[in-house]
């Protein structure tokens, strides 16, 4: 069974799940692992963050879209180009939140940026849960619509009614300029109040990267 929740919360299961924040979390995830990073290690509080500061280590993330004071990098995935072999500590105001709510036995980072590699993997699991992170506890149409992408290109038929409801909406907008698509969202909006505008276009890009991080104790990594 293919399963979508809109809004994330609290799961202990044995199946498989993929979290997705497309503004910004794991496409930032996605795009520092595929430039080299060893590992992305979420964590829900700016001072857990902070706790975590050691050699060869970045304290990355947001608040309110704007990276913390004394931070090394933000939540654009367009600073994380060049961080081989670095230790990623990453907290954001929704995406790591929604991952510390996961408690599967199977978790992957999902986005437009790895969006086939995502389904080719899932193509071997027969139960899986879509997790959309949302903003500040609000559906948001850029998670729900690449959610969508994902149970259209598994092409199954077993499907709960929020991954049907996913999946139309992909298919009304598969052909339309993705970019455009997701200007128009609530969450980018914001973003391009704060000067982000450069990275909607960015993580719109499908399939740009061939790499599927998953969850292994604490962190994403590269299996």
């Amino acid at each position: 069974m293919i399963d979508v929740l809109f809004l994330p919360k609290p799961i202990s299961q044995n199946d498989t799940c993929v979290i997705v924040d497309v503004l910004r979390a794991t496409s930032t995830i996605v795009t520092a692992l595929a430039n080299g990073a060893k590992c992305v290690i979420p964590v829900k509080t700016i001072s857990q963050a902070r706790g975590k500061k050691r050699e060869n280590t970045l304290i990355c993330g947001e608040r309110g879209g704007i990276r913390p004071r004394g931070f090394d990098l933000g939540n654009s995935p367009k600073e994380y180009f060049d961080v081989k072999d670095k230790e990623i500590i990453l907290t954001t105001t929704n995406g790591t939140k929604a991952i510390s709510m996961v408690n599967s036995q199977i978790l992957y980072a999902a986005c437009f940026l790895n969006l086939h590699a995502v389904v080719d993997q899932l193509k071997n699991h027969k139960d899986v849960t879509v997790i959309c992170s949302g903003q500040e506890g609000k559906v948001t149409y850029e998670d729900v619509l690449c959610a969508g992408a994902i149970v259209h290109e598994l092409c199954r038929n077993d499907l709960t009614d929020a991954a049907r409801i996913s999946k139309e909406l992909w298919s009304r907008s598969k052909n339309k300029n993705l970019s455009k698509l997701l200007m128009k969202s609530n969450h980018a909006q914001e973003l391009v109040k704060y000067g982000f505008s450069s990275d909607i276009s960015f993580c719109s890009q499908v399939d740009l990267y061939n790499i599927v991080p998953s969850f292994v104790k604490d962190r994403f990594i590269i299996e």
